[in-house]
């Protein structure tokens, strides 16, 4: 008998079981008509998911890029602006850049750049069209797994236009999101291929995919869990627990013996996670648990749990930035626990009645473990774009459940499509409406400010917008109410004060980076900094001070050079300058600044050379 799984067959006689039959799909075969019937409804959904998923996202091409991270993965990184190369490869693949080793992933900002330029709409437009491709993947995976067009329609067309996902579309250094999607949804299509048929060459295929998502993103470390959910249902796979046999499967296994054929999965998560860990200790990103308690990790977790939830059932005042509260009311983190736990139970007591429940809620709560902060990473408490593949559990939960429960009512066909019309309704025009917020940094940050409570970053980064656009007034006030909310923060008051002193207030400026090595000895740029205030007060033999006492802490700071390369060539010794400026080249090519300076000096000795 032919294996086919299709929306429009008709059903087969599973194996009888002990007590209630679960509420599921059925699974069945087809003719080949049925089968090309199928198809075509298929390609029809397929298309239309795409067409309606680019839609609400064309906007993106007039987008440009934000200042939060796009700087570092692609508009100020020589690597990624100077194209494909082998070399710029090789970094790729050798580096741990921003405390993480994703290489696939910068390559495909070079790929980008060496395509484009630095047009952004073109950037943004390469995110839409790969998360185009995972919401119609995963319309053929559920396809595949669910036996219904209809509720893999509803999982794609969803998980394409929730608005909680326009952080990972939207966003230029998101890149990693999309991309990792991408291969760990090929990696499960290929593992469903394999359930059917198991064959070393798709076992192989499986492996590859996995691999390639781990080198865009670890986040996919979780992939081997996942399959064994799969396995539970709705594969049907875990002979005497399963709740439903699958006709187009094999026999059902052992879960040891499941759990046995992913060692080699289980082996690369491994060495994934330890990767991860290394790049991120050598970037120094991991927060240690004196700073932040691992009690105050896991309160903070189970908030976000239920923070996750909310978010994605009725996505409200979503921001780029939820940072880690000072402190977290224990009644708050009691009430959020005890909703994870009970969801839990709930799964685990009714996983033969609603297996759809224990997979997709266990989907949704394993999938988030490598980013709910219990090694925490950065401030944050959490981030829309971690919800990426993980809301899919979310989104199985409801395309198989709400059916199940309106099963038994008259007019149940009429009640879902209107429902899930004016839900697609709410998304479309609640992601246009997030979409707007990336526009600019300045949009973004905004937004951040407006839709959550003391952000300094977001004060902060809007700061460091304003001052590049001149307005300095307007970066004072963001620095000011920044420092309001951390009052001792090194880079908001270095910052600060270079606002002061661009809008000509040297005095004001001066306090502000005297503070800033007041509280941290070894902070250069504010040595620096005022080394350079100095300067143009002509107050050499002080600035020459500062840009020494920046050199006796790093030697080889360029700006640090560079100021003393300036006081040498302005007080009679210009060879002693164009060393400085020399030093200051070899450290960083492209100093536009140390280059002309290094001119002024080659001309002073040129006129000296002259007159002797």
């Amino acid at each position: 008998m032919a294996r086919h799984i299709n929306g429009d067959a008709p059903r087969v006689q599973a194996r009888k079981l002990r007590g209630r039959q679960p509420e599921t799909v059925a699974f069945g075969t087809a003719g080949a008509s049925g089968a090309a019937k199928a198809f075509g409804t298929a390609g029809i959904l397929a298309v239309c998911i795409a067409v309606l998923t680019l839609f609400v996202y064309a906007g993106v091409l007039r987008f440009d890029f934000v200042g939060y991270d796009d700087r570092i993965y692609v508009t100020e990184n020589a690597h990624i602006k100077s194209g494909l190369s082998r070399d710029n490869a090789v970094w790729a693949l050798t580096a741990f850049y921003d405390s993480n080793w994703f290489p696939l992933t910068l390559i495909s900002h070079m790929a980008d750049v060496e395509l484009y330029g630095l047009r952004p709409g073109l950037h943004h437009m390469n995110n839409v069209l790969f998360h185009t491709a995972n919401s119609v993947l995963l319309f053929f995976l559920f396809r595949r797994l669910l036996a219904s067009h209809w509720m893999s329609a509803f999982i794609a067309v969803v998980f394409a236009l929730h608005p909680v996902h326009v952080e990972s579309v939207a966003w230029v250094s998101e890149r990693k999101d999309v991309l990792s999607a991408f291969f760990w949804i090929i990696a499960m299509l290929s593992y469903v291929r394999y359930a059917a048929r198991p064959k070393t060459a798709t076992y192989l295929l499986v492996t590859i995919f996995f691999v390639l998502g781990l080198m865009t993103k670890p986040m996919p470390v979780t992939l081997p869990f996942v399959l064994l959910l799969l396995d539970y249902w709705p594969l049907g796979r875990m002979s005497g627990v399963s709740p439903q046999p699958r006709p187009d499967c094999y026999e059902a296994r052992p879960l040891k013996a499941l759990i046995a054929e992913k060692v080699p999965l289980f082996i690369i998560s491994a060495l994934s996670a330890i990767v991860t860990l290394i790049a991120q200790k050598s970037g120094n990103s991991v927060v240690s648990l004196q700073r932040l308690p691992f009690g105050f990790r896991l309160e903070n977790a189970v908030i976000s749990y239920v923070k996750y939830i909310f978010n994605t059932i009725f996505p409200y005042k979503l921001s780029i930035l939820y940072l880690l509260p000072p402190e977290i009311p224990p009644l708050q983190a009691i009430a959020a626990a005890a909703i994870v736990i009970l969801i839990s139970i709930a799964a685990i007591g009714k996983a033969i009645k609603l297996p759809y429940l224990f997979t997709g809620w266990f989907w949704f709560l394993g999938t988030l473990v490598p980013v709910i902060g219990l090694v925490q990473v950065g401030g944050q408490a959490m981030a829309d774009r971690y919800n990426y593949m993980p809301s899919v559990g979310l989104f199985i939960i409801a395309a198989v459940g709400v059916p199940a429960l309106l099963k038994s009512y008259r007019r149940n066909g009429f009640v879902i499509a209107a429902a899930a019309a004016l839900l697609l309704s709410f998304y479309i025009v609640s992601t246009k409406r997030q979409l707007q917020y990336w526009n600019n940094s300045i949009t973004l940050f905004k937004r951040a400010i407006d839709v959550t409570t003391g952000n300094k970053v977001a004060y902060y980064n809007l700061g460091i917008i304003y001052a590049e656009m001149g307005r300095y007034d307007d970066a004072i006030k963001c620095y000011e109410n920044a420092l309001r909310i951390s009052p001792a923060d090194c880079d908001t008051i270095h910052n600060l004060g270079l606002a002061l002193m661009n809008k000509g207030l040297p005095d004001e400026a001066a306090a502000r980076f005297k503070r800033v090595v007041e509280i941290n000895q070894g902070y250069v740029k504010s040595y620096v900094a005022y080394g350079n205030l100095l300067l143009k007060q002509n107050r050499l033999d002080e600035a020459m001070q500062q840009y020494k006492h920046a050199i006796e802490i790093n030697p080889e700071l360029p700006g640090a050079l560079n100021g003393v390369g300036v006081v040498m060539a302005l007080t009679g010794n210009p060879e002693g300058a164009l060393e400085m400026f020399d030093k200051a080249l070899s450290i960083n090519p492209d100093y536009a600044e140390a280059a002309n300076n290094k001119k002024g000096a080659l001309a002073l000795i040129g006129k000296r050379g002259s007159k002797q």
